[in-house]
Parts: C-alpha cells; structure tokens; sequence
C-alpha cells in the first residue's frame, strides 16, 4: 500500500535528469524519458554530470578533458540564455549529431550548426569556453550530485527534493507506446524505494546509431 508521501502515476512528477551528452546511455534513457512526459505529468529538468571528470578523477585539469567537458559548459551556457528548455534543445541536437549521425563534436563546424538547430547563438560556444564560470558552475553542479544524490555515473534520476538518486534504467532498444510508459510506472515505484540498491544484467547488444524520436 502507497503511503501518503508516495506518488501514483497520475501525480505531478518533477524528475532531475543528470546526463553526459556523450554517453550513448544516457542518450537512450533521455530519449525515452522525453516520450513518457508527452503522456504524464513528468517534467524533466536537465542536469549535468561529467564523465571526464569521474574519468580524469584526481588528475583533473581543463586542458585535459575531452570534447564531452567543453560541450557540456555550452550547456551551462545554454541554460543560462533560455533555461532548462534551451539545454533540452542543445542536447537533443548535439545528441542527433553525435548518437544518430556520428558527427565529430569535435568539429566547431558542427557544433554550430547544433546551436542553430537549437535556436541559440551560433557563437555561444566559444563564448562559454571564454568565460571561466562556465567551468566553475559545471563542476559544482556535478559534485552536488555526487553529494546530495549519489551520482557516479549517467544516466542518474531524481525526484525533485530526494536525497538519493538511481542509475539508469539503462536501455536498448528504446521501448516505446505502452512499453515506454510501463517502463516509467516501475521506475518511478523503485525511484521511491530507498532499499533498492541494484538490479542488473550484462549488457550483450551493440548499438547502432540513434536519432531523437520525434
């Protein structure tokens, strides 16, 4: 039986939604997340987590860090010119561009055209790696999620307000119509279950390319 501070499926749900948007995981996860809040009341706010950093670990330095690090301060970027629906829309066609077409985000060429695809400035990259705040806001919003929800990797969810987050589901191929929303039902029952740790299989599918849903 629910208790009175549990949510059923026809509540409003604000979720917090950490992502890299080079992780191919994480990509899928978000792709069918989107899905489920066209048909619940989930709102998604994105939220950054860097895998170079967990990857660079103590050795951190900006040099340093891959494409993933850099793309993800235009996304701080992003979010401060048209908020949570701007980041949504960098992500997406950074995602299109590098999950879907396996573009180079490597090439400024092509992340300009994902900023035009997303209606933000085309400069707005090199813009964020001038500006040193960027870094400052990125790193910071991701150790919060390793203190405040327990992140060590993408995807991560959190309800809006809970001390623990979950990795995953972790997803291939991408449920869709009633599958997609069955999916959403359990996982928000676990996601309100502070003594479900793990569940998990080994993971024996290769992934071809993935483009947005829509």
């Amino acid at each position: 039986m629910l208790n009175e501070m549990e949510m059923n499926v026809s509540d409003p749900v604000e979720l917090d939604f950490y992502f890299d948007p080079l992780c191919p995981w994480a990509w899928r996860t978000a792709l069918w997340a989107r899905q489920v809040a066209r048909k619940r009341p989930l709102a998604i706010t994105w939220k950054l987590f860097s895998l170079a950093v967990v990857n660079h670990g103590s050795d951190y330095a900006a040099e340093a860090h891959a494409k993933g690090f850099r793309l993800e301060r235009a996304l701080i970027a992003a979010r401060r010119l048209g908020g949570n629906e701007a980041v949504e829309r960098l992500y997406m066609a950074l995602g299109n561009a590098y999950h879907g077409d396996r573009a180079d985000l490597g090439d400024e060429a092509v992340i300009r055209g994902c900023l035009a695809k997303a209606e933000l400035p085309e400069d707005l990259y090199d813009r964020a790696l001038a500006d040193p705040t960027t870094e400052t806001d990125l790193l910071a919003e991701h150790k919060q999620a390793i203190d405040e929800r327990g992140a060590f990797g993408v995807p991560t969810l959190a309800l809006a307000g809970s001390a623990m987050g979950a990795f995953g589901p972790i997803i291939q191929p991408i449920p869709t119509g009633a599958e997609a929303l069955a999916l959403w039902d359990h996982t928000l029952w676990l996601l309100q279950r502070p003594y479900v740790w793990e569940l998990k299989r080994e993971r024996t599918m290769k992934l071809a390319p993935q483009h947005v849903l829509d």
